[in-house]
């Protein structure tokens, strides 16, 4: 009776052990009822709110750091949209000298219309093939005429018709545009392969073939480095920005590390602690956006009215038309951009586990 009387005071709680209990049930409670709150819509919706009023008043109240920030922002998405406009510009340039760029193959001057009709169709049909036009033998003869009397200023009528009256020794010439100039491995296959081509070649190579494809590819390697220099101008300066936001965001961290710590204390979630400073980069890009828009279109409209017409119009004329496209490429540049750094910095800087 002794033993199982001893067991069971043994087995009973003390005040000291039931007060803990209490304790640890309470926290569990509180825990627990605390998640549910935080996982409510209504709780979801005013930490946002929340969040995008502190993040508003960070920006104001870092009014120098948001301004230099800003600034750099601005300079960096007017030199992106610069390098856009100015590849665009060259691109044109290029393609009107592409458009006046064509191959010449030479058939037998022998061929007949229906000859020469048939292998007119055959090579536009190609794929890689834009345009062909041909030239006959009477049409090649009197332009060679028509260009050594302008030449030589030749005046002499009985020279001149000796001219006319020797034999033509001219071929039927096709002038073949393409689609991109420096890939001439279709039409050299058909020139060499398809039937309707069989026996019609002149003795004079197609120019594909002389030393005027030095001149074409070298139009279009100017156009690839033209890309590629655009596209590390644009790359350069974009990380520029991103490091500019960066520190700007980390000494808006240091300025505040005292509040985050506090925040970290009462147990404040990652999204509460970063997400005012996610908001003051976005804002960044977005007033910046609409400054280098202004800017540029500004800049874009006194250009026209000073220079006229030029190889810019088409640019320009394309920037007019899709204002809001072109305004939205950079507003969504610039809030990548940062959030992006604002991202970087939260990341190294606030530690919220």
């Amino acid at each position: 009776m002794t033993t199982a009387r001893n067991t069971n005071e043994d087995q009973t709680p003390t005040g000291g052990e039931e007060s803990r209990l209490t304790k640890r049930q309470a926290a569990a409670a509180s825990k627990s009822r605390l998640k549910r709150i935080t996982k409510t819509r209504r709780h979801s919706v005013r930490t946002n709110n929340r969040v995008i009023k502190y993040g508003a008043k960070s920006f104001m109240r870092n009014a120098w750091l948001s301004l230099a920030a800003i600034a750099i922002m601005t300079i960096t998405l007017i030199i992106l949209a610069a390098t856009v406009v100015a590849t665009d510009v060259l691109g044109t340039a290029i393609k009107t000298v592409e458009n006046q760029v064509d191959y010449s193959i030479y058939i037998k001057q022998s061929a007949t219309d229906e000859q020469v009709a048939t292998i007119k169709s055959r090579m536009e049909a190609l794929e890689s093939v834009t345009e062909v036009t041909t030239t006959s033998p009477e049409q090649a003869n009197n332009k060679a005429i028509r260009k050594m009397i302008e030449d030589n200023h030749i005046k002499d009528q009985s020279v001149i018709q000796s001219l006319y009256q020797a034999p033509n020794k001219m071929q039927w010439i096709f002038n073949v545009k393409l689609k991109q100039i420096d890939d001439t491995r279709e039409l050299e296959q058909f020139v060499e392969n398809d039937e309707s081509m069989r026996g019609m070649l002149d003795a004079k190579e197609p120019t594909y073939k002389t030393e005027n494809r030095g001149t074409v590819d070298n139009i279009a390697k100017i156009m690839d480095r033209i890309r590629m220099v655009g596209l590390i101008a644009a790359g350069i300066f974009a990380a520029i920005a991103i490091l500019v936001v960066f520190n700007t965001i980390r000494m808006s961290i240091f300025n505040r590390k005292e509040e985050i710590y506090m925040m970290r204390l009462v147990g404040a979630s990652r999204w509460f602690i970063v997400g005012p400073f996610v908001i003051e980069s976005m804002l960044y890009g977005v007033v910046s956006a609409i400054i280098s828009t202004c800017v540029i279109y500004g800049g874009s409209f006194a250009l026209r009215s000073s220079i006229g017409e030029t190889l810019m119009s088409p640019t320009l004329d394309k920037m007019e038309h899709i204002w809001y496209l072109f305004a939205a490429a950079l507003l969504v540049v610039g809030i990548i951009i940062g959030v992006v750094s604002s991202l970087l910095a939260t990341r190294k800087y606030v530690k919220v586990k």
